[in-house]
């Protein structure tokens, strides 16, 4: 029989792991303790700074606030003293705070009045012994004829303005063609007397009128020679500047409408040049209505209209002006690509089975022959 050996248990390790155990947890609770009171330190140390600046920024603002009344305080004794420019230095002090301090308002008025009587005191000066000197001769010179001085007064303020001086140079200047400067004197004639040389004034009046506006028509001012014309309108018959005036706003509305509603501006352009003067504006009239129809051409093509989009290029292409501000390329170009995108598009109401329009009012602006060059 073999004799079995007595077991020896070592308890060393296990004791060995609990107290590293222990040891970690004291470690823990410890480094957990030093940072509650670090965070405890840091939110008391904020606390007392915070609070701490409130307290020197409300000290200050009192500060200031005394300051500030201190200076309000002054401002009256300066003035009273005399000492303007002290005054103004802490009024301009006190303007600089932001907001002002409630005690300025009521010193400003002050202020100003108390400035105001210090200075005209030298100027009343002169007047007062000037005056004297001047109208001590009069009554010591001749006491009796004290009616025959009313007289010239009556005299002087009728012949203020000589009508007839200012009509006599009114007509030179007429014959000086400057029409400007006889506008000018006419129409004060007028104004000083409505009822002087009526008709024969009126007329030369409607003569400068309507030769300035006729000048600022053939130079290309067609606002302001509107303006001339409705005046001329006022003295009398007007004649041809009816027409040009017509004319002229035609041409303004088609700019003006160019881009908004270019179907409008196509039909006053057109209306221009195929029936009164296709060299309106020296020829601008010609580029107007090429770039109003290209710009009608764009509209109709963003509604998906290319058929009669291209009707609108092909009469913009039609057009040879001096200057335009569309290009022949570009053009060109929307005409092919309208067309080639109305040969696919179902033909609109108005047209017939081969895209064309039957007397649409898109058609405008496709002419033989343009009108002649008058004016």
């Amino acid at each position: 029989m073999t004799s079995q050996q007595p077991q020896v248990t070592s308890y060393r390790h296990p004791r060995q792991r609990g107290r590293a155990a222990s040891c970690l947890i004291w470690a823990v609770a410890a480094a957990i303790f030093l940072l509650m009171a670090a965070v405890l330190v840091i939110v008391a140390a904020y606390a007392g700074w915070g609070s701490g600046v409130e307290t020197a920024r409300a000290n200050a603002t009192v500060a200031a606030a005394v300051t500030q009344q201190n200076q309000c305080e002054l401002i009256p004794q300066d003035l009273a003293t005399g000492n303007f420019d002290l005054a103004r230095r802490r009024i301009e002090s006190l303007r600089s705070v932001i907001p002002a301090p409630d005690c300025l308002l009521p010193l400003l008025p002050t202020a100003t009045a108390a400035y105001l009587m210090a200075q005209p005191s030298p100027t009343l000066i002169p007047t007062i012994t000037a005056l004297p000197t001047l109208t001590a001769p009069a009554p010591t010179a001749t006491p009796p004829p004290v009616p025959a001085s009313a007289t010239p007064a009556e005299d002087d303020s009728s012949w203020t303005y000589d009508l007839g001086a200012l009509l006599a140079e009114a007509r030179a200047e007429i014959q000086a063609r400057d029409f400007v400067a006889a506008i000018d004197t006419l129409e004060a004639i007028i104004g000083l007397d409505s009822d002087y040389n009526r008709d024969q004034v009126r007329g030369l009046a409607l003569q400068a009128l309507s030769a300035q506006a006729l000048l600022l028509y053939r130079s290309g001012k067609l606002s302001e020679a509107i303006v001339l014309t409705d005046r001329a309108e006022v003295y009398g018959d007007i004649g041809e500047l009816n027409y040009e005036r017509y004319v002229a706003e035609q041409y303004l509305t088609g700019q003006r409408y160019k881009t908004t509603n270019p179907a409008l501006a196509v039909l006053r352009f057109n209306e221009i040049y195929y029936q009164h003067n296709s060299n309106y504006m020296n020829g601008q009239v010609a580029g107007e209505l090429q770039d109003a129809l290209r710009y009608y051409g764009d509209a109709l093509a963003l509604q998906g209209d290319a058929c009669q989009a291209k009707d609108q290029y092909a009469a913009a292409l039609e057009l040879y002006p001096n200057y335009s501000p569309v290009s022949r390329g570009e053009l060109t170009t929307k005409q092919q690509q309208t067309t080639l995108a109305c040969g696919t598009q179902a033909p609109a109401l108005g047209q017939n089975g081969n895209g064309q329009s039957s007397g649409t009012p898109q058609a405008i602006g496709v002419r033989t022959t343009a009108a002649g060059q008058s004016g």
